[in-house]
């Protein structure tokens, strides 16, 4: 009987896009509605029926893994693996080790944010027999994303950043991929040009050379966490109808929030006004009003 399938959680990168929020804090850590990303992963591996999740981390981040397994959903077991160099997402996949032998794998990238239902798209990879499965999603920005021409559930093309895309099907940060397909990519990793192992790049020389793989459309929501304007967007579909979100231990006084603000844990807000807001755990800011901004520290507000 086949082993079940195995989560494994990239959580590498250095968040450039994200600063100064990120600055000192790994991305799986950044604030989403007051939970870091990396629970958002969880949650969606978790929901997809995957009850054993790896969690790969950088070589000095030793904060994401205790976070990470506090974190874990009910009945999942979370183990940490290091990649002990920056090289890419497919060495960080193979990162993991021996865990991944024999194993069908999900793999997620911490800030690949979804709303709906993965579990079919788990269940139809498993039940397909292709090499390799991507979740897709329509994209109006198909020559910055990793795009995908399917026949069925059948990929005919993938191509990283096209020039001439052939269609609006965008990689989404999952990747699946059978025990076959892993233990070639550990045995003989593929290089690419800049000295890195990338999963999407690995996948597209695999299929270019007739391995069968296989891809669906994700109906729910896929949400952007990749940058401060991004981060806040996504905070605003989050939040829904609340104008705010306020953590229990915040101090705030004399505040007009909303639409679309989240205070931080430990944060100080006195005589402001903030809507389209982040304030991030522990910043304080008095006599302000400001909007589309993310709060740090002792009042420094960057744009968003």
């Amino acid at each position: 009987m086949p082993q079940p399938p195995l989560g494994v959680i990239l959580t590498g990168g250095r968040a450039t896009r994200l600063r100064p929020l990120s600055e000192g804090m790994p991305k799986s850590l950044i604030p989403l509605l007051n939970r870091p990303l990396i629970a958002y992963s969880m949650d969606l591996l978790a929901a997809a029926g995957l009850r054993e999740i790896v969690v790969v981390v950088g070589p000095a981040d030793d904060r994401t893994g205790p976070v990470a397994i506090a974190a874990a959903p009910p009945g999942v077991t979370v183990s940490v693996a290091v990649q002990h160099e920056p090289k890419g997402s497919g060495d960080a996949m193979t990162s993991a080790g021996d865990v991944l032998e024999g194993r069908h794998v999900v793999v997620a990238a911490v800030d690949t944010i979804l709303r709906g239902d993965l579990r079919p798209h788990v269940d139809a990879f498993m039940a397909s027999g292709y090499d390799a499965w991507f979740v897709l999603h329509e994209t109006d920005r198909p020559r910055e994303m990793g795009i995908v021409v399917l026949e069925g559930d059948r990929v005919l093309h993938l191509e990283e950043k096209p020039a001439e895309p052939r269609s609006n099907l965008a990689l989404v940060g999952i990747w699946m991929i059978a025990p076959a397909v892993v233990a070639e990519m550990r045995a003989h990793p593929l290089v690419s040009p800049r000295g890195e192992v990338e999963l999407s790049g690995t996948l597209s020389v695999m299929h270019e050379q007739g391995r069968p793989m296989g891809g669906s459309v994700f109906a729910g929501d896929w949400l952007d966490a990749g940058t401060l304007p991004a981060l806040i967007a996504t905070q605003g579909v989050l939040l829904g109808e609340r104008p705010s979100l306020i953590a229990p231990d915040a101090d705030v006084r004399d505040a007009r929030l909303g639409p679309n603000v989240v205070v931080g844990a430990g944060a100080v807000l006195r005589h402001v006004t903030l809507s389209d807001a982040l304030v991030a755990p522990g910043a304080h800011l008095e006599d302000a009003e400001a909007s589309h901004v993310v709060v740090i520290g002792d009042g420094e507000l960057a744009p968003a």
